[in-house]
């Protein structure tokens, strides 16, 4: 399953550049996958103890939760993703949960008319899957720690001059950025390019799965 995932994560994100810091938190081991096999939606407690170890170790700054299990369509694995990061957050202090959160699903179509509305298809992950990335990760990766000071290491997320110049200037924010970025690349590259590599994937998933007894 962490196979087929990573099949998404290397000739998807990261062959198209879809994240620009994807591929170096591979390489240097500091994205952390974990299965989840709950078919349960109202039953949290596997996805938050693999939060609560992924927040225990200091060296992960990607955290993955991927469902091979849990059969919902993608609206409503997005709230089944509001409800658990909810209830992770009612485990700490107001505004100290360690992780954002945010949700991957299979189900997804091309819409080019709009950046926003490209990124559900861009995040079609072979399962449904909570990516979760340490919230002081992204402090430096939008250029503003927790104290207020501005700085982007360029050569550290692969940015332009060009793009660092309009963040410093707030005009976009860093998921703006990667949107409208991702936007003109599929632009590009046309949405039938995504759509082979994504039924290759699938078909290895499904053929993979019904080796383990797993339906599809």
């Amino acid at each position: 399953m962490i196979r087929i995932y990573e099949r998404y994560a290397v000739e998807v994100v990261e062959q198209f550049d879809l994240c620009p810091w994807a591929e170096r938190a591979r390489l240097a081991g500091r994205v952390k996958p974990h299965v989840i096999f709950e078919s349960d939606p109202s039953a949290l407690a596997s996805s938050l103890e693999a939060i609560e170890r992924l927040a225990a170790d200091s060296e992960v700054e990607v955290g993955l939760l991927v469902y091979p299990r849990l059969r919902l369509g993608r609206h409503e694995f997005e709230r089944y993703l509001r409800v658990l990061r909810e209830a992770d957050s009612e485990r700490h202090e107001l505004g100290q949960s360690p992780f954002a959160m945010a949700a991957f699903h299979p189900d997804a179509e091309p819409d080019l008319g709009h950046a926003d509305r490209l990124v559900p298809f861009v995040r079609r992950s072979p399962d449904p899957t909570i990516q979760i990335v340490r919230k002081s990760v992204l402090d430096e990766v939008n250029g503003t720690t927790r104290a207020g000071t501005s700085f982007v290491d360029v050569q550290e997320i692969g940015m332009s001059l060009a793009a660092v110049e309009l963040l410093s200037r707030e005009v976009v924010s860093i998921r703006q950025w990667v949107a409208e970025r991702n936007l003109e690349t599929v632009e590009r590259v046309q949405p039938a390019a995504l759509e082979a590599i994504f039924s290759d994937i699938e078909r290895d998933r499904a053929e993979t799965y019904a080796r383990l007894g797993l339906s599809p």
